[in-house]
């Protein structure tokens, strides 16, 4: 193994030096800026240092390890990457936090710095944006002049923000209905978003659909979800009870798709929650879209989770855009659930206010707001 440090006026500058006489195949498991010794170093500008190693195999030349062998030695050697990257990052991301002192102090901020302090000023979390950082240090990136969010960074992020609509669930499925319930907190704009995606289905895609509400708690829901049906011209049941629900879905087997509109539940009463996976199991659904509200605290919405993801919950939709300014917490949410984003909701017109997520425009709005 041979472990080598190497000193530029920049990292992409010391990375080359790496390349020219490692090679491709060399590791960097440290970056960090340095200054010149003595009293001539302390008027020069700060250095680049990487420190690179370098995987000298050992040669057996007389003996011929078996296929078995072979692939067990390719495990270790991805376990043996796995654990010099997480050093590499781990080391560049405490370099950060020593930055980010002297920040504090007055002086200057390295790159790796500010890209952090732009992605904490989304909104997410520090963990989110250490996760970025690393994965960008891995990739070996030059942020060296990166002063905005560049394609690299974005494209970075994208790795971790998985999208899923209902569409590619319906049109491949032979066996009808689909059945898709939506749950959430109280006021994050279950019934509002129910009716956009009825109206979405019923008449932009053409397809059979029927409304079904087990929230009976409130007389305006109902109401409420009621008008809508009538507008769009879909059928709708109200479930007052297991039995019912039953029915219901007996009624509507012929259809395409079958929204299920549930009371809310606080994510503190434990035994409201404990009546709303009754329901789920009497059919367990295809989908179960967990609303969340982006005006909420990373705090309250870490309790959300905590509450209705062991429901069986299978992606997230994102309301309420148009009542806040920041959303980096969308990225902590994706990130912490690794579950897809289906839909963006971000007001109360029927079905405008409603947009089918993608990579890109989640970026996007994180970023740009």
């Amino acid at each position: 193994m041979q472990v080598k440090k190497y000193r530029a006026s920049s990292v992409k500058e010391a990375l080359d030096q790496v390349k020219k006489e490692l090679g491709n195949e060399a590791l960097i498991i440290e970056t960090r800026k340095v200054k010149s010794k003595g009293l001539k170093g302390f008027f020069k500008p700060a250095l680049m240092e990487v420190t690179a190693v370098l995987e000298t195999p050992s040669v057996q030349p007389f003996l011929l390890p078996r296929a078995s062998s072979d692939e067990n030695t390719k495990k270790e050697i991805e376990k043996l990457k796995e654990m010099v990257k997480s050093l590499q990052a781990q080391t560049a991301l405490n370099s950060i936090n020593v930055e980010e002192k002297r920040s504090s102090s007055g002086s200057l901020e390295g790159p790796l710095t500010k890209i952090k302090l732009k992605l904490l000023n989304t909104g997410m979390e520090s963990d989110s944006a250490d996760a970025i950082i690393r994965e960008l240090i891995y990739e070996g990136i030059d942020l060296e002049n990166a002063t905005e969010f560049n394609e690299e960074i974005k494209s970075v992020m994208k790795k971790y923000v998985k999208c899923s609509s209902i569409e590619a669930k319906v049109k491949s499925k032979i066996q009808k209905p689909t059945v898709v319930f939506l749950v959430g907190t109280t006021g994050v704009g279950k019934t509002t978003t129910i009716a956009k995606l009825a109206a979405r289905y019923h008449l932009e895609e053409n397809l059979k659909v029927g409304l079904i509400t087990v929230d009976t708690y409130r007389i305006a829901a109902v109401e409420q979800l009621r008008t809508y049906a009538e507008i769009i011209n879909i059928p709708i049941e109200v479930a007052y009870n297991k039995e019912e629900y039953v029915k219901a879905l007996r009624r509507f087997e012929n259809m395409d798709l079958i929204f299920v509109d549930t009371a809310g539940r606080s994510q503190k009463n434990l035994a409201q929650i404990g009546e709303l996976r009754e329901f789920l199991s009497i059919k367990k659904p295809e989908e179960v879209h967990l609303v969340l509200n982006a005006s909420c605290r990373m705090e309250d919405l870490k309790a959300v989770l905590a509450a209705f993801i062991p429901l069986g919950v299978t992606h997230l939709i994102y309301s309420k855009v148009d009542e806040s300014k920041s959303y980096g917490s969308l990225f902590d949410l994706i990130r912490m659930t690794n579950l897809p984003l289906s839909y963006i909701a971000s007001g109360q017109r029927v079905p405008e206010d409603l947009d089918l997520a993608d990579p890109d425009s989640v970026i996007e709005l994180i970023l740009e707001g």
